[in-house]
């Protein structure tokens, strides 16, 4: 986690607006600074409100969880819990500043317990990616999205060369301009795998690509999947003409007689 991420004027924004709110949930996009603001609104909740400060976190991140939190809000008493570990506590059990990021949801095992303990809490701060699961998502308002582009200065007239990142400060340019690189070579991957198929449908591939300018990896993602889908519908309605489709007898028969025509020891050899 980078506590330089904090310093984008968006990200700080996004942290005072819930701790304002007394709590909410925030969406963002891989690399879009979710989890820093996780931990600091809710750090900071906890240090307005004079709480108890609880975060429900994968065990990987428990050391760089708290190590956060002593740098943000060293006064404030915090416990970081796996999924597993928060689906013991007993019911009702906890109560001040509840923080939860939703890849802990997974486990469907987990969902009813961590339900309840975001219910008796005084305060929910939840993080989440587009596709974790929704469980908390009605106790966890209101909403706030971090888009990875929206953290990007104006961008240059095409063709698109990088974002303009000399307004920001040094090191948090670093660390975007590593962010942006990383989801642009995310892109361009998605963009090489499609382009096979790009070719036999040159009008959808074309949209994709003007598409993959302006908008972040996981919607082209999305995008060439929907186009993907649009391509096989088109394919089942309207085959080509002269192929049609053979039945399994008549294909095996096929086989079988270009076998023989071949011999035991392939073309041309008796």
């Amino acid at each position: 986690m980078e506590t330089k991420i904090l310093k984008h004027p968006l990200i700080a924004q996004t942290v005072a607006a819930i701790v304002a709110e007394g709590g909410g949930r925030v969406e963002y996009d891989t690399g879009g600074g979710g989890r820093e603001v996780l931990i600091a609104a809710s750090a900071q909740l906890a240090a307005a409100t004079n709480a108890q400060l609880t975060i429900v976190e994968s065990r990987v991140l428990h050391s760089e969880i708290r190590s956060l939190v002593r740098e943000l809000q060293p006064e404030v008493s915090s416990a970081v819990l796996s999924a597993d570990e928060a689906a013991l506590q007993p019911a009702g059990s906890i109560d001040g500043v509840l923080a939860v990021h939703a890849d802990v949801l997974r486990d469907p095992r987990v969902r009813q317990p961590l339900l309840a303990m975001a219910r008796s809490a005084d305060h929910l701060v939840v993080a989440r990616h587009d596709y974790s699961d929704a469980t908390l998502d009605d106790l966890a308002a209101p909403v706030h999205a971090l888009r990875l582009r929206d953290l990007m200065p104006p961008p240059a007239p095409r063709p698109n060369p990088g974002p303009r990142l000399d307004v920001l400060p040094a090191g948090l340019r670093d660390l975007i301009a590593a962010r942006w690189t990383a989801s642009q070579e995310l892109k361009q991957r998605f963009i090489d795998e499609f382009k096979p198929e790009a070719t036999a449908m040159r009008q959808d591939g074309d949209e994709v690509a003007g598409l993959s300018q302006d908008i972040d990896p996981d919607e082209l993602g999305r995008r060439i999947e929907q186009v993907r889908d649009q391509q096989r519908q088109r394919a089942e309605e309207h085959p080509a003409p002269g192929r049609q489709r053979q039945a399994p007898h008549a294909h095996s028969q096929e086989q079988s007689a270009a076998h023989q025509q071949q011999g035991p020891h392939g073309v041309g050899r008796a």
